[in-house]
């Protein structure tokens, strides 16, 4: 008896507590499933472009890019959504738990996420922007520089960060206007890490050479009387008033000694030749006074009649030497103009109203030494250069004058050109060689075409011009000078007269003085200080005298 109530009551305890394991068991599933649940909901962690929206008032900000789209899981079902502005993105729902958005324009919209009984479960703030990933890969690409960072903000781009040069910063510049939709915006802030300096130094060279030669022959025949007068050449006849050349035509000896004059006297002296008029046209299209003329009688007859000769000789040499060197320094990338001239009044007539008088305005036309240029510093050194030198200068022989007032012409010599070169390397932009002749014949018709014979009857002229002009440009890279640092100007080697230099010696300026040149160095170019004669003898140090010294020992 005893027996079996114990056994019963073991196998009653162990059903007991099988029960109590299983349920503990139950309750430890329960427990355990919906945390094994919301972990098959959530995304695994390759899954990069998804977000969690898991509270009401929880807002989310996510961005996309335009043109294309991204999936989102909510964590908690949700029934419907509404789309802030569908024509920035497009917003679909895929399941109770998946949303899609695609970007359209560049923009910012919002979704609202609600469940079956319309409550509000969540906000996701959508951004549209440019894809700048693959924009800031193209710009480090084309320009070849880190320092360049791309950002998106309110449907503009930005690019900020350190930029290596110019140029870098103007490929970047234009590779991102190239890769955003039309209408979008680009905002350079960005910074260049070493702005440069460039000086331009321009050369204007330019010699005008002119050589002429001219020889002109006139002959002139008449009667004693000067009723009848023959010419020959470019000279025109004078008034009377002179004694023929030679005299009055005698017989039997000179008048006084017995001679008698031949024929009727003469009512006015022989005609002579004016000798402005005697050379043939020269290159300038006015005729030049001779230098030398030689007036001479070579035929006389008995009967008063005569043959006048006048030669004619003119020979002029010009040289004109022109030179002009503006500089111009500037930042790489920057603009930068000079002039150094004026301007000159033209008078303008304005369109004239019906019923009234024409009103006259005033331009301004510039001349001078002008310099215009835009430099930009290139990888390794090398110099972009867009250069416009410009000389002119006021030309009063081609003038013209209207109702009174003379406008001046313009001798203009300019070039514009863009070139490639380094650091203190010349080029010559552009050059000019001219040469020309001018040969002028004035005859008489067939008599002056024999030769030898022929030249007594002609007038002849030659004119030789030649220009050399040259342009060199020549780039450098500087830097300011340093605080305390004095620059050289054209005052530093001349100082102003005084009364006695100016009234007694006639000098306008003078020299510094030797004073000047060892206290400031004047413009000696170098150290300078005391002078050594070179062959200044220096006499060696008398030998030292021998005397006995102590010895000392040291003891360690």
């Amino acid at each position: 008896m005893m027996g079996s109530r114990v056994s019963v009551d073991a196998g009653l305890g162990l059903v007991a507590f099988s029960a109590m394991a299983f349920g503990a068991a139950i309750a430890l599933f329960h427990c355990i499933h919906p945390a094994a649940a919301a972990d098959r909901r959530a995304p695994s962690s390759s899954s990069s472009s998804g977000v969690f929206v898991s509270e009401m008032s929880d807002v989310q900000r996510v961005r996309v890019t335009i043109n294309k789209s991204r999936t989102f899981r909510v964590d908690t079902a949700f029934s419907s959504i509404v789309a802030g502005s569908p024509d920035i993105a497009d917003v679909k729902s895929l399941s109770d738990h998946l949303i899609y958005v695609q970007g359209k324009k560049t923009g910012t919209t919002n979704v609202i996420l609600f469940d079956s009984g319309m409550k509000q479960i969540g906000i996701l703030d959508v951004e549209v922007t440019f894809d700048i990933g693959n924009l800031q890969q193209n710009i480090q690409a084309g320009t070849g520089t880190r320092g360049i960072r791309v950002s998106a903000s309110e449907g503009q781009v930005v690019l900020s960060g350190t930029a290596a040069d110019a140029v870098a910063a103007e490929r970047a510049m234009t590779i991102a206007q190239g890769s955003i939709p039309q209408g979008g915006i680009v905002v350079n802030a960005m910074s260049v890490a070493a702005p440069q300096q460039v000086m331009l130094e321009v050369r204007f060279l330019e010699v005008n050479r002119a050589a002429g030669r001219d020889l002109g022959v006139n002959l002139m025949a008449a009667n004693a009387n000067g009723t009848n007068i023959a010419n020959s050449g470019l000279g025109g006849v004078t008034a009377a008033g002179r004694s023929p050349i030679g005299g009055i035509n005698t017989a039997n000896g000179p008048l006084g000694t017995g001679g008698s004059p031949v024929g009727s006297a003469p009512t006015g002296s022989l005609p002579v030749l004016g000798t402005l008029g005697t050379l043939a046209t020269t290159a300038g299209g006015v005729a030049a006074p001779p230098f030398g003329s030689l007036l001479t009688s070579i035929l006389r007859t008995s009967n008063g009649s005569s043959v006048d000769l006048l030669i004619t000789a003119l020979e002029t040499k010009g040289l004109a030497r022109r030179l002009a060197e503006p500089n111009l320094t500037t930042l790489s990338g920057d603009a930068a103009r000079f002039l150094a001239g004026g301007e000159f009044p033209v008078p303008v007539a304005s369109t004239a109203v019906a019923g009234a008088l024409p009103t006259v305005t005033i331009d301004y036309k510039k001349f001078g030494v002008e310099l215009a240029f835009v430099p930009t510093v290139l990888s390794r050194g090398v110099i972009n250069l867009r250069v416009e030198p410009s000389v002119s200068e006021l030309d009063f022989s081609n003038a013209v004058t209207i109702a009174g007032t003379t406008i001046p012409a313009l001798t203009r010599r300019d070039a514009r050109t863009t070139v490639e070169l380094r650091d203190g390397q010349s080029f010559a932009i552009a050059g000019l060689l001219q040469t020309r002749n001018q040969q002028d014949v004035s005859q008489l018709p067939w008599i002056g075409s024999v030769p030898v014979l022929g030249s007594l009857f002609s007038s002849k002229s030659y004119q030789q011009q030649e220009t050399d002009l040259v342009i060199i440009v020549t780039p450098r890279l500087v830097a300011p000078a340093a605080p305390g640092q004095q620059l050289a100007s054209p005052l530093d080697s001349r100082l102003p007269a005084n009364d006695v230099d100016f009234f007694l010696n006639g000098q306008m300026e003078v020299r510094k003085r030797y004073d000047d040149y060892v206290n400031s160095g004047g413009d000696v170019k170098g150290p300078y200080g005391h002078i050594i004669a070179p062959n200044a003898v220096v006499r060696a140090p008398p030998p030292a005298v021998a005397v006995d010294q102590p010895v000392v020992k040291t003891l360690n």
